[in-house]
């Protein structure tokens, strides 16, 4: 009776024990582009509200679904810290900081960005928004509206690595600006 009680008790244990999947953002294989010798702050990135939910919006014609893409951290801290490794390697700097941070007088600029698509649409993963830099002084270097797509399988982890090397264009072409 006890081996029975027992043997129902593992059972229970080994059903609830339900296995979940978290995504992070892969690190691309990226070369240095140029460098900078000021700081860079990053502010945090601004993702739709569905994508902090922790989902994957699925777009086929007008049928919109969610899918589940449970990321390690909130997408916005994800993309704010990919962003920022992804600065300090390109441009060969390991000045880059999460914005805001007291620079009054030092000299340096940071990076604003805006996402207001980080999803799948019709066979391709696409990332698009706005994003800006500005010096510390508040003089805007840059503002431009950015449109990255790709196509990719219909399966979450492939639109999650297609969705995050789509980003490290973004921030490669924000490094470019940068360096010049």
């Amino acid at each position: 009776m006890r081996f029975i009680y027992l043997l129902t008790i593992l059972f229970f244990a080994v059903g609830c024990s339900v296995r979940s999947t978290e995504y992070i953002l892969p690190a691309s294989n990226l070369q240095k582009i140029g460098s900078f010798n000021e700081q860079i702050g990053v502010k945090e990135i601004m993702v739709p509200e569905y994508l902090n939910s922790g989902k994957i919006l699925i777009q086929k014609g007008i049928k919109l679904s969610r899918v589940d893409a449970n990321f390690a951290s909130t997408p916005s801290k994800l993309l704010t810290q990919k962003a920022m490794t992804t600065l300090k390697k390109v441009l060969a700097t390991p000045d880059v900081f999460l914005y805001p941070w007291d620079f009054k007088h030092k000299r340096g600029l940071f990076i604003s960005i805006n996402l207001d698509n980080f999803n799948y649409k019709d066979g391709y993963a696409v990332v698009d928004g706005t994003y800006f830099v500005k010096r510390n002084n508040g003089r805007v270097i840059t503002k431009r509206n950015f449109s990255y797509s790709q196509k990719v399988r219909e399966n979450v982890q492939d639109i999650v690595v297609t969705l995050s090397l789509l980003f490290d264009k973004l921030i490669v072409d924000i490094a470019k600006i940068i360096a010049r």
